[in-house]
């Protein structure tokens, strides 16, 4: 045989085990019909299923209902978490302060702060209070 064509199977042979070990693992953790799912989505639908839907819709709540750039606080969400740097990312260009203009509470129900009333509310433990003066 030529050396040739015995590097050339040999070459072959490798790249068609590396091939079977990098697309193994998407058939056998049924991964090929998330992703399936996940071409499907439109951009804010994607995000959603990312960030968690409980968690995005309550961040799509706080844009929605706070205009314009503004100070906030964050109740109910463990700080640095990684929920918390999600409502960090996506609210930007807010600014997360210690004494806010909003706060921001999420599934806490009877959080009262004196100096702020209930700005908004979603439901019974998801709201936002403003500062009152």
């Amino acid at each position: 045989m030529n050396k040739k064509l015995v590097v050339r199977i040999i070459l072959a042979a490798w790249i068609i085990v590396w091939v079977i070990f990098l697309i193994r693992p998407y058939f056998k953790k049924g991964l090929l019909n998330e992703y399936g799912s996940l071409i499907r989505l439109s951009t804010e639908e994607k995000r959603a299923h990312v960030t968690g839907e409980e968690l995005y819709a309550f961040i799509k709540f706080c844009k929605d209902s706070v205009k314009g750039p503004a100070t906030y606080k964050a109740i109910g969400i463990e700080g640095y978490s990684i929920e918390h740097r999600r409502l960090r990312y996506y609210l930007y260009p807010f600014i997360e302060k210690e004494d806010p203009e909003y706060i921001f509470v999420y599934k806490t129900k009877g959080f009262a702060l004196q100096g702020y009333r209930v700005f908004n509310r979603m439901d019974a433990g998801t709201y936002i209070l403003r500062k009152t003066g």
